[in-house]
């Protein structure tokens, strides 16, 4: 191949560039487009390239019907995907759209409607469509993100790098369902001793409120204290007082306490 040619750009190796439909300008790849325009590009609607061996704008195919170069050894016709690199690419018809990692790795979940690793087969939480929502950190799209996705045991995905962000940051839970993202046990256990340390005063010994844990979604009724709300059925403090019941020294009783929905403050 000619040293000359240029070989693609920072996201793709490959000898051919798109013909844009949407504004009829020439980029090697839609992230390059959308890097640089105001709107997106949908490369399924390209029907035009142009040969970076040779200049040859011409229909998408698979090698340059002048110079007969070959625009990527692996070379998508559905996705319109050029690419010199081997990532083990393969087409996955469910999800409409290019994977990498190797087909042999992955398996598509019907529900889920996104590939899996095969070690998750009959063995993660299904939720419908969950790949078609945004990731509910960053708020971007996740299913044709070129950023790996996290799949916490609650099934709700997030982009690997947000996910890192959020635990580095001190927050512990779904921002979805607020379900526990890692495993807690340590913390809990830290929680217990902190309670058996720290005595509430007498008028709050008896101070008994109702709880809905976010980890087990059991309802129970417990003692009161300022450390944090264990649940009585998994031991968890990623909890919330959601009433309190009738108490001695206490005026207003029955009365709703609205849920904390921040896991870094609650099971303190």
């Amino acid at each position: 191949m000619d040293n000359q040619v240029e070989d693609g750009c920072n996201h793709y190796k490959r000898l051919s560039k798109f013909v844009t439909p949407c504004c009829n300008k020439v980029y090697t790849c839609r992230f390059c487009h959308d890097e640089s325009e105001k709107h997106t590009l949908n490369r399924k609607e390209v029907t035009e390239l142009v040969c970076s061996a040779c200049s040859t704008r011409q229909k998408v195919q698979e090698k340059c019907e002048n110079c007969s170069i070959y625009f990527g050894k692996y070379v998508c016709l559905k996705c319109k995907l050029f690419d010199n690199e081997d990532k083990q690419q393969f087409h996955c018809e469910g999800c409409g759209i290019c994977r990498i990692g190797g087909r042999d790795r992955f398996f598509h979940c019907m529900k889920c409607n996104m590939c899996l690793p095969i070690s998750l087969q009959n063995n993660h939480k299904c939720v419908e469509n969950v790949s078609r929502t945004a990731c509910p950190i960053c708020l971007e799209d996740i299913h044709t993100s070129r950023i790996p996705s996290h799949i916490p045991n609650c099934g709700h995905l997030m982009h690997r790098t947000c996910y890192r962000d959020l635990v580095q940051s001190g927050h512990f839970a779904c921002p979805i369902c607020q379900k526990s993202l890692l495993n807690m046990k340590g913390l809990w256990e830290h929680l217990d001793e902190e309670v058996t340390l720290s005595p509430m005063p007498q008028e709050y010994e008896n101070y008994i409120v109702d709880i809905l844990c976010k980890d087990c979604h059991e309802v129970s009724s417990i003692k009161f204290h300022v450390v944090g709300l264990k649940c009585t059925g998994c031991g968890s403090y990623n909890t919330c007082q959601t009433k309190r019941q009738n108490n001695p020294d206490n005026s207003q009783t029955n009365d709703e306490e609205s849920c904390s929905t921040d896991t870094e403050s609650n099971p303190q």
